[in-house]
């Protein structure tokens, strides 16, 4: 991809995967004014951070009441959370658009905020129930000695507790929610909702396959902060592939 995006028009055809005989940094400059990138950048941003901060509030509120306290329907609610990880959104694609239409939520960021984070809510609260199931008991026992209620217990004593695992979640769901295209591209029909996988797809439409060099460029500006994310937060990924081990 990088090596596509260097290259002219002609060489990108004539030499496809060779080194670029000509670096042609145009190809950036060009993107950049042609794709709207900073349009859909910003769009891409909002959805992310905004399915991020509801995710990780509401899944890391819910894993607490399922893993430290004691009420009856504990465990069916628990079971409940777990289906959310076998229904693909696909699934619901129909339902859900004909859903958001009714509420006037489609063409919004919230309209896709709300999905982004009721399908993500599943993963976040079984990690965080794992990881939540490991700590001692006193820690409860001791707020509440102080005179603490749940609410203050939880904030204060172990919202900070379990950081390691949110800053896990958080890159997880950078990973998922930006690269996620089928919802997007239904429900964001407006260009001033796109994120930037729709409007990567609408740009290779309207350039075509004439100019890979211009491609390459749109395409390696979208991947790039994947990347850097990818990059700072592979370990916390690596960690989160084994912190179900310990669920009972």
């Amino acid at each position: 991809m990088i090596s596509i995006s260097l290259k002219s028009k002609d060489e990108a055809y004539n030499n496809p995967f060779g080194i670029p005989r000509s670096w042609d940094w145009p190809n950036f400059k060009n993107a950049l004014s042609q794709y709207h990138f900073f349009v859909y950048l910003e769009n891409s941003t909002i959805y992310t951070a905004g399915t991020i901060v509801i995710t990780l509030m509401a899944g890391s509120m819910l894993a607490y009441c399922l893993s430290r306290m004691q009420w009856k329907f504990s465990a069916l609610a628990l079971f409940y959370v777990s289906l959310g990880l076998i229904v693909p959104i696909e699934v619901v694609l129909i339902p859900l658009f004909q859903l958001l239409k009714l509420l006037h939520l489609k063409d919004s960021y919230l309209g896709l905020i709300l999905p982004y984070s009721g399908f993500s809510i599943a993963s976040c609260v079984l990690m965080l129930y794992a990881f939540l199931r490991s700590l001692p008991k006193e820690l409860e026992e001791a707020a509440c000695m102080d005179g603490a209620n749940v609410y203050q217990t939880f904030f204060r004593i172990i919202f900070p507790i379990i950081m390691p695992a949110l800053v896990t979640q958080c890159v997880l769901l950078f990973m998922r929610i930006w690269n996620e295209f089928p919802l997007a591209f239904i429900i964001a029909s407006r260009d001033h909702f796109r994120p930037l996988t729709v409007g990567l797809l609408n740009f290779f439409v309207s350039v075509g396959v004439s100019d890979w060099g211009l491609i390459g460029a749109s395409m390696l500006l979208s991947s790039l902060p994947t990347i850097i994310v990818y990059m700072v937060g592979n370990e916390k990924i690596e960690d989160a592939l084994t912190a179900g081990a310990i669920l009972k």
